[in-house]
């Protein structure tokens, strides 16, 4: 009995990827063989409200896949298959709020979904046939069913199964991305009733997409979908941000710091905080980039604080100048020369707990953690052996003292003893 009812799941799948031509195909670009097929009877069609019946369909080594409406995660009616942990699927609603994992929607306008015949996991494929009786509306967007140039979304993670019947299960961040657009009219089926079992056979890679990087033709007659050129938001300027502000907080910043004690000049010191006070403007503005791209822009901790961090290091600059200026004239360090080197270190401090707090917004996998983690403890140490290094130096040589007969061209950071003694020229 147990091998018919394999035999009988396996027939429901083998007929689920022979679809009716009827059904337009679409796999994802970049994704292997991550496709989707839509179907949208004629009675909901003419109503403009009712039943529509798409698919999913992935290899099982993927840990989840999404399909979702619209452009963007935010405000998307999203639909996201993973396994059960039985050879079945689960079908979890989710409602997209920006670039972070999508939750459940439980209110009373969620997506109703149902898994038809033909669904399951068989042959290192998973198969999800859905029925959603109102998925043309949803809490903050809506879908006609009419339209010619609907904008869809996909995204999927490869992994272990998540093996959970669990609907508000937590999903890692997705691998890659996709947007794509429907001619919902060319997805017209006559009969309201699962479409994905009829007996032509089609190669369900052969649809638009074909998960190679062409971005295919646009809508028309004979092409219902058209992937987005350029559309697909790569996170090249998300990782090109993380990089540089992790660059510029964790390393260059406290290697300009160590240049004083290090070096014992200004100029090298100045001269190295300029380049890296450039490249945290530069990864600024890609940050600024990336929250407007994805609608997160100052409503979350990490933009605002950021964004604090990177305005008030304005000020950084002007007390070195003055702490400068004080040092050349009294050989000694004052309150704005303390000022100008606490300042520092707690914007510094700030900077790499907002870089955590970006990681978490992102919802960045434990290997980009772990990375950040190492960078950030290793820089810290360094920072700290140097500057408890200057310090007992100091100590042991006298202090920091400076004779004010000195006749320095430049701030010298070496006690009394360690250079030349040079005096003022006397009348």
């Amino acid at each position: 009995m147990k091998a018919i009812k394999v035999s009988l799941l396996a027939s429901g799948l083998i007929a689920s990827i022979a679809v009716h031509a009827t059904t337009p195909n679409y796999c994802a670009t970049g994704a292997d063989n991550v496709c989707f097929r839509f179907g949208i009877p004629q009675s909901s069609a003419n109503s403009g409200s009712g039943n529509i019946y798409f698919q999913i369909q992935a290899p099982s080594t993927y840990s989840w896949v999404a399909l979702g409406t619209g452009d963007q995660m935010k405000g998307s009616n999203m639909f996201v298959m993973y396994q059960d942990g039985s050879g079945n699927l689960t079908l979890s609603p989710r409602l997209g709020t920006g670039h972070s994992m999508p939750e459940e929607d439980t209110s009373s306008s969620a997506a109703a979904l149902g898994l038809l015949a033909g669904s399951g996991v068989a042959n290192g494929v998973m198969v999800a046939n859905v029925v959603c009786p109102n998925c043309e509306t949803w809490n903050g967007g809506s879908l006609s069913l009419t339209d010619t140039a609907s904008k869809w979304i996909a995204a999927w993670k490869s992994g272990s199964s998540l093996a959970t019947t669990s609907k508000s299960a937590r999903i890692s961040q997705h691998d890659d991305h996709d947007q794509f657009q429907l001619d919902l009219t060319q997805a017209t089926v006559s009969s309201d009733s699962n479409p994905f079992l009829e007996a032509d056979i089609e190669d369900p890679g052969s649809g638009s997409g074909g998960g190679s990087d062409d971005p295919g033709d646009v809508v028309g007659p004979g092409n219902p979908f058209a992937p987005v050129v350029g559309g697909r938001r790569r996170d090249a300027a998300l990782v090109a941000h993380s990089g540089i502000m992790t660059a510029t907080f964790a390393a260059l910043y406290p290697l300009g710091s160590m240049l004083m004690p290090l070096a014992g000049s200004w100029i090298a010191h100045a001269a190295w905080q300029t380049v890296a006070f450039i490249m945290m403007w530069v990864g600024f503005g890609l940050g600024i980039h990336v929250a407007q791209d994805r609608n997160m822009l100052f409503n979350n901790t990490h933009t605002k604080l950021g964004t604090a961090i990177v305005f008030l290091l304005l000020v950084q600059p002007v007390l070195g100048i003055m702490h400068h200026k004080y040092f050349v004239k009294y050989r000694e360090r004052g309150a704005v020369s303390y000022a100008h080197i606490w300042w520092g270190r707690i914007l510094l401090t700030l900077a790499v707990v907002n870089g955590g707090l970006g990681l978490k917004l992102t919802n960045a996998g434990n290997s980009a953690v772990i990375a950040y983690c190492i960078v950030a403890a290793v820089c810290f140490g360094i920072y700290a052996i140097v500057k408890s290094w200057a310090v007992v130096r100091r100590g042991r040589q006298g202090g920091a003292h400076f004779r004010k007969s000195d006749n320095f061209t430049h701030q010298q950071r070496y006690p009394v003893g360690r250079q030349p003694y040079r005096p003022r020229n006397r009348v």
